[in-house]
């Protein structure tokens, strides 16, 4: 479709944060094109609830369903049909998040997601491409990007352009280390605590990537848009950048002042005076533990990402390879653990192309293939832990990573198809199997039983295997290999213990068969 056919749409973004509620209403096109036509933002202290007794209050609950309805009858008058809400860390933590949600569909009309720190993750990298584009390559960088929010703080790693570490850390500018709170009125320890918190990261991250080497540091956040402001003259580019010894200087300014002083100085609301200097201690902690002199800060946040993102649907215009960056990310946690690249690839690759073979017969889609590849990248790293049981080892590697992109209830189902790659299938007993919704079960089953089969294909490890044909009939089907690879007896026999569950889930056995094949 031509750019100019493209209909452009307006749509609304709703932020339920950790101290405020915004919203965005903008006009979103063709390759990203966005105008912004209405912004709104409400304080709320979800965060003061949840990080002291973890609920939100009814008091903090009823606050923000008002605010949530009073945002809908602008939406109403908009005529905006397209309405994105998102909740972060406050909301997503708290014990009774589910009757809040409730509350505010029944009350505001307005349905709302839980967003994951791997899903805040994406956004943000959308975010951050579309804001320097054209201008910073990021694929030429070491780049660590930062958002430091009032309930959680973000971290991507990228290596050249491949996100390699995502981190979601439970520590804001409202949720300080414990021994920051005790001492929360001497900004000198609320520096000392923040510097060993952020070192302690520094060398766990360290395991997998040398912070040192980053030369790029992205800090994203309304509170370095604040210091932006105040440093910077205002320009239309959608990003600044700060010399390193500029912020250490208004740090050293701002760190001498009493929250009260800030508020006066800089027009803020208290609540967001007293969090300013926190906020801002971590952002120059990590940056300190990079070997960068200057802080890019794009003018964009998670809303806008949103925005992009809805602007890719609309127009099929993608800046962002999100799958790319999964896979990316995926293949990070197996070089972490060791993995066979060569085997896993391989695995990945047969996977995919049964997968594709077997279209008309799974039913499934796109995301389901991405989840599959995933799977095959990471179902041995459970052999980092110990060759015996290696695919419970899996799993739980997996359950306990983060990787970029994935939700929970995907990285879920690539847990439990890591677990059945080999030995028993899925069991009533499972439990973690059993705690899948009923259609993510039926997933599991028939992502598991593909990947069991091409895992088999490789089960020497040799990567002998690296193309076939699917033949079908009506009560079997046959992968046909060449004869070229020579003995494939050991795959035979791998394929014989490994595919009983395919032939549950597909409703015929499947066979290992060299030579031409009738479809050749």
């Amino acid at each position: 479709m031509p750019e100019q056919e493209i209909q452009k749409h307006i749509a609304a973004v709703i932020d339920i944060g950790t101290i405020a509620i915004r919203m965005v209403i903008a006009e979103v096109g063709a390759k990203n094109e966005i105008r912004y036509l209405e912004q709104l933002q409400k304080p709320v202290r979800f965060g003061k609830d949840v990080f002291k007794t973890g609920r939100l209050s009814s008091a903090s609950m009823r606050q923000g369903v008002n605010i949530l309805r009073d945002f809908k009858s602008v939406i109403d008058t908009y005529g905006i049909k397209k309405v994105q809400a998102i909740a972060t860390s406050a909301v997503r933590e708290a014990q009774n998040r589910d009757n809040f949600i409730d509350q505010i569909y029944v009350r505001a009309g307005i349905e709302v997601e839980i967003l994951e720190g791997p899903e805040e993750n994406r956004l943000e990298l959308i975010a951050v491409e579309h804001a320097l584009e054209g201008r910073i390559d990021l694929e030429k960088k070491n780049c660590l990007i930062v958002e430091v929010g009032s309930g959680s703080t973000e971290m991507i790693i990228m290596d050249q352009g491949r996100v390699s570490v995502t981190r979601t850390l439970p520590i804001g500018s409202v949720r300080l280390p414990e021994q920051a709170v005790a001492g929360k009125e001497d900004a000198g320890l609320i520096q000392r605590v923040l510097k060993k918190s952020i070192r302690d990261i520094a060398q766990n991250v360290a395991r997998e990537v040398r912070m040192e080497q980053i030369d790029t540091f992205v800090a994203l956040g309304g509170d370095m848009r604040f210091v932006s402001q105040q440093l910077l003259p205002e320009t239309l580019d959608r990003f600044t950048i700060l010399e390193k010894k500029e912020f250490v200087s208004f740090m050293g300014r701002v760190g001498k002042m009493t929250p009260e002083e800030i508020a006066a100085q800089y027009s803020l609301d208290y609540g967001h005076a007293e969090s300013l200097y926190p906020a801002l201690l971590f952002y120059l902690n990590f940056l300190n533990e990079t070997k960068a002199e200057e802080v890019i800060i794009p003018k964009l946040s998670i809303r806008d990402g949103l925005l992009l993102e809805m602007a890719q649907l609309f127009s099929g215009y993608r800046r962002t390879d999100v799958s790319k960056q999964v896979l990316n990310s995926a293949h990070h946690l197996g070089a972490k653990y060791m993995y066979d690249k060569g085997h896993a690839v391989c695995v990945a690759s047969l996977s995919l192309k049964l997968y594709d073979l077997l279209a008309g017969d799974h039913g499934m889609g796109s995301r389901e293939r991405l989840l599959l590849e995933v799977s095959g990248i990471l179902h041995d790293i459970g052999t980092y832990v110990s060759p015996s049981g290696h695919h419970k080892h899996s799993y739980y590697l997996v359950d306990a990573a983060e990787i970029f992109g994935l939700r929970r209830t995907d990285k879920n189902i690539v847990a439990n198809v890591v677990r059945y790659h080999r030995r028993v299938p899925p069991r009533e007993t499972h439990v973690p199997y059993m705690s899948l919704a009923k259609s993510d079960r039926a997933i599991v089953s028939k992502l598991a039983s593909i990947l069991r089969i091409a895992d088999a294909l490789d089960t020497g490890h040799q990567q002998k295997i690296r193309s076939f044909t699917l033949e079908r009939s009506e009560d079997t089907y046959a992968i046909w290999v060449p004869k070229e690879i020579g003995d494939i007896s050991l795959e035979r026999e791998s394929l014989r213990r490994k595919g009983d569950m395919f032939a549950d889930v597909f409703g015929a056995p499947l066979d290992l068969k060299q030579g031409a094949g009738p479809s050749l």
